[in-house]
C-alpha cells in the first residue's frame, strides 16, 4: 500500500490517546502524537501523509504537495493509466508521485522519466508496456509541469 496525501480537519477528541479527525473523506481516530501540539484543536487543519487509512505524519510542505500531486496525477491519469482505472480510481498511481517529482527536480531527460514508466508497468504491474511514443510523450508533459518546488 502506498503512501499519498490528503487535506485534513481535527474534529475533536475521539477515544483516550486519540484525536478523532477527517482524512479526504474519512474520519479516523488518530493517535495524539502524530499531530503536532498546535495542531490538535478542533477545525484545525493540514495536510497527512496517510496510508491506506491510517495517519503517519503530518506533511511539512503542506498545499505545495497538495499542489505536485494533483498536477503529477492529473498527467498520469490522463495520458498514461496502463492498466485503466483512471476513470474509476483516481489515485490509483499515487505511489509513483514522490519518486517521480524527485526526478522532475533533478532534470531527468524525457528518455529517462520514460524508462523508469516503463519499469512500472512491467516490474511493478506485470504489464507488457505502452506504446514507447506514448510514454514518451506521457514525460514531455510531466516535465511541462510547472510545480512548486518544496
Amino acid at each position: 500500500m502506498s503512501e499519498r496525501r490528503v487535506e485534513a480537519t481535527v474534529i475533536g477528541p475521539g477515544s483516550p490517546g486519540h484525536l478523532r479527525v477527517r482524512l479526504g473523506q474519512r474520519e479516523r481516530d488518530v493517535p495524539m502524537e502524530r499531530v503536532p501540539p498546535s495542531l490538535r484543536r478542533p477545525n484545525s487543519q493540514f495536510v497527512a501523509v496517510v496510508q491506506g487509512g491510517d495517519l503517519l505524519r503530518v506533511e511539512t510542505a503542506g498545499r505545495a504537495w497538495l499542489a505536485i500531486q494533483d498536477g503529477v496525477r492529473a498527467v498520469l491519469n490522463a495520458n498514461w493509466d496502463p492498466i485503466g482505472v483512471a476513470d474509476a480510481v483516481a489515485d490509483e498511481y499515487d505511489s509513483y508521485i514522490g519518486v517521480i517529482y524527485s526526478m522532475l527536480r533533478r532534470g531527468t531527460s524525457p528518455n529517462e522519466l520514460a524508462a523508469h514508466l516503463l519499469q512500472i508497468e512491467t516490474d511493478s504491474m506485470g504489464l507488457d508496456g505502452i506504446s514507447e511514443e506514448q510514454r514518451l510523450e506521457v514525460a514531455r508533459r510531466l516535465l511541462a509541469l510547472e510545480l512548486p518546488t518544496l
